[in-house]
């Protein structure tokens, strides 16, 4: 189905993660003379505990307009929730987005990804197992995925490379914005050799504390499977295994990241079940 592009960004900006709800109220849209009874919809029947008051419609209208540029300007694409080329293994989750963006050539329902996550500040061991077992993967064709971060998810991306490239990040904030900024250079490698950068935050937008935890659903989501390779208490990495074990994905812990003080996280998952590998062949 062709929606307006100004009328999913509208919804799409509506406040709360309410995915399903949103494209419910798309469904009723026929053209823009429809928005004020779409937003009024929207209120009335979002969850309580949704946060965030709802702009008045002509701002959400100014500011729709703005990401239409953005996203030609930077040739940002989305996928739309409800439509067959929306990923499929996202499209499971409790609650996906409304719009996916993605820059680069992202075959998403084509052969299922596998998510590889880890702390910013790994030990040495870590460091060349994430590398190798982004190598691993890529080689033998499957998506890479990670969160574009400093330590893991930086090697995990870099050994991808060295395969075929196949490899997405999915970030926090705009896809116009990748950050940190000194992984900017890594971002345009990934696009250059075939693979993409994805999320759902609107393009113009820095990540917001709030957003990273909210941002690991969707690389979860994405995977058949995730692997941590060392996370310690704490971690953002432990989100994204929490994620993965509720959307009933496949979990692993990297037998590197057993040892040490950045280990306590994945020790706890080795003894809660986690299987340990090695490389592919133990997935």
């Amino acid at each position: 189905m062709t929606h307006n592009p100004l009328l999913l960004s509208v919804l799409n900006r509506l406040p709360g993660h309410n995915g399903w709800l949103k494209h419910s109220i798309l469904s009723s849209c026929r053209d823009m003379k429809d928005l004020p009874e779409a937003i009024a919809e929207y209120k009335s029947k979002r969850p309580l505990r949704s946060k965030g008051r709802i702009p008045e419609a002509d701002r959400l209208l100014r500011e729709a307009e703005t990401e239409l540029r953005r996203l030609k300007y930077y040739r940002i694409g989305y996928k739309v929730l409800g439509e067959s080329d929306y990923p499929a293994s996202l499209a499971l989750i409790e609650d996906p987005p409304l719009l996916l963006y993605y820059r680069g050539t992202p075959a998403f329902n084509r052969k299922p990804g596998i998510a590889i996550v880890g702390t910013r500040r790994p030990s040495g061991s870590a460091m060349r197992q994430a590398y190798q077992l982004g190598l691993e993967f890529s080689l033998a064709d499957y998506p890479v995925i990670s969160g574009l971060a400093f330590g893991i998810d930086r090697a995990v991306h870099e050994g991808a490379l060295d395969g075929y490239g196949a490899t997405w990040a999915v970030l926090a904030g705009g896809l116009d914005r990748p950050s940190p900024l000194s992984h900017r250079r890594l971002a345009s490698k990934i696009l250059d050799k075939g693979g993409a950068l994805i999320g759902e935050i609107t393009p113009g937008t820095y990540p917001a504390k709030y957003a990273f935890p909210r941002r690991n659903r969707i690389l979860s989501g994405l995977s058949r499977g995730c692997i941590v390779v060392q996370a310690p208490s704490g971690s953002g990495a432990l989100i994204t295994a929490d994620f993965a074990l509720d959307q009933n994905r496949d979990l692993y812990v990297a037998s590197s990241g057993l040892e040490g003080a950045s280990s306590d996280g994945t020790r706890n998952l080795e003894r809660q079940g986690a299987p340990v590998i090695s490389g592919i062949s133990d997935v």
